[in-house]
């Protein structure tokens, strides 16, 4: 493990359960907001509620059921 790895297994043992779930959710949100973008770039005239499910599949759509169910969804729902 190098120097680096080291302080920052240091750092992220040095935290409490709660630092550790508020770094956890920062993470997933920075994540969400990244693929946001992504989509937003490749679609960008689709309304609100479509893009927030585009961003559910491609987060959740490796799991077939999750992926069925979104694509369901997004059916319904207008450009």
């Amino acid at each position: 493990m190098s120097y680096v790895e080291e302080l920052y297994q240091a750092a992220i043992d040095g935290m409490t359960p709660a630092q550790k779930v508020a770094r956890s959710q920062a993470m997933f949100n920075w994540s969400r907001e990244f693929i946001g973008r992504q989509i937003r770039s490749e679609h960008p005239n689709a309304s609100i509620p479509r893009l927030k499910l585009l961003v559910a599949i491609r987060m959740y759509g490796s799991e077939p059921g999750m992926k069925t169910l979104l694509e369901g969804l997004l059916a319904d729902v207008p450009d």
